[in-house]
């Protein structure tokens, strides 16, 4: 195997901050049962096979891959995105690899250039590092900003396969392994003990591009950035068993900002207070008032669950409105002083 260095970063924020993740149940009503049939590697969906040359920077190409497959979904043109773009805004800089968080927000805040514009593959951290991006590339990464997305529980292989398999979309996973023979076209496990912290263990962020049986056992068909000359072509088998016992992070992007689609305005009467914590029918109305002021993601499902994603809406809807102030009291809840200004906009 390649001495590939490990460039998953451990997430290290405290507990607080990690609550306030978005999480997929917050926003999907339930998963579809996943179609689990039998396919050939000839039927495995497949894109370009991204290469990362040793460098810490496998974050920054699956990112890059599920960019090029949102692009793709909409009439099959394949985009390559630059990695080098997304990887040189990591927040750890001049370290190596980066966090699931920190790329998430770097393509919302900013989006990422175009690989045509900003070369990213068979590049060193230090090449990566010292491609010059103009403004003006960066300008062109302005328009493929993707304002939301979602974390997936981890090693839940229904979940995956089951967002895979109703958006077409790619799926960021992150695997942990030992550079012992275990990442090999079918990855096992050979040391049950391997830490996922230890310094010698290889944290790895892939994309799951496919999900089929092998063999009567469920399986995601993923693509990491090793190469076309690794694995099956660039591609691996991840079977149930290896995603339960060393997946550690899983989810997706929404949409491109220029996707987003106006709802109907929706009308509603809010006559209690809401808050983290609640679930019913008032959020639901909650939720979609929320999704019309563009603070809520636009092709979520109203779920009715006030979690982190909802909590971070009503906080963006009060400061709008100059209702309250970040850390205030009643910042994130909906009480008399919010309800007031949704009757105002929204009430029968």
């Amino acid at each position: 195997m390649p001495d590939f260095q490990s460039g998953a970063v451990l997430d290290t924020r405290p507990d607080d901050q990690k609550k306030k993740d978005w999480k997929v149940k917050e926003v999907v009503a339930s998963a579809a049962l996943v179609n689990w049939v039998e396919k050939p590697q000839s039927q495995w969906k497949k894109f370009p096979i991204f290469s990362q040359n040793g460098s810490g920077s496998c974050v920054a190409q699956s990112e890059a891959k599920e960019l090029g497959i949102m692009r793709w979904l909409k009439d099959g043109t394949y985009v390559h995105f630059s990695a080098s773009d997304i990887y040189q805004r990591r927040a750890n800089r001049p370290q190596g690899g980066m966090g699931a968080v920190d790329a998430r927000e770097i393509i919302k805040n900013g989006g990422a250039t175009l690989e045509v514009l900003t070369p990213s593959q068979n590049l060193t951290d230090a090449q990566m590092d010292g491609v010059t991006v103009e403004p003006y590339k960066r300008s062109v990464g302005q328009v493929f900003k993707v304002p939301n997305y979602l974390e997936l529980p981890s090693k839940d292989i229904e979940a995956i396969a089951s967002t895979i398999q109703a958006t077409g979309k790619g799926v960021m996973v992150w695997f942990y392994f030992n550079n012992d023979g275990e990442w090999i076209d079918r990855p096992i496990v050979k040391d049950p003990n391997l830490v996922l912290g230890a310094p010698s263990t290889i944290r790895h962020s892939v994309t799951a591009v496919d999900f089929c049986l092998v063999g009567g056992v469920k399986c995601l068909i993923i693509e990491d950035s090793w190469g076309p000359g690794a694995g099956l072509g660039g591609q691996r088998i991840i079977d149930e068993t290896f995603l339960k016992a060393r997946n550690w992070y899983a989810g997706y992007l929404i949409n491109f900002q220029f996707d987003v689609v106006q709802p109907t305005k929706p009308v509603h009467t809010f006559n209690v207070d809401l808050y983290f914590g609640q679930s019913g029918p008032e959020v639901v109305a909650l939720q979609d008032c929320l999704r019309y002021e563009g603070v809520f993601p636009s092709n979520a499902d109203s779920t009715g669950l006030f979690g982190a994603i909802t909590k971070k809406a009503v906080q963006d809807f009060q400061l709008k409105y100059a209702i309250t102030t970040v850390g205030s009291t009643g910042y994130g809840r909906v009480g008399p002083k919010t309800r007031a200004q949704l009757n105002l906009l929204y009430g029968n």
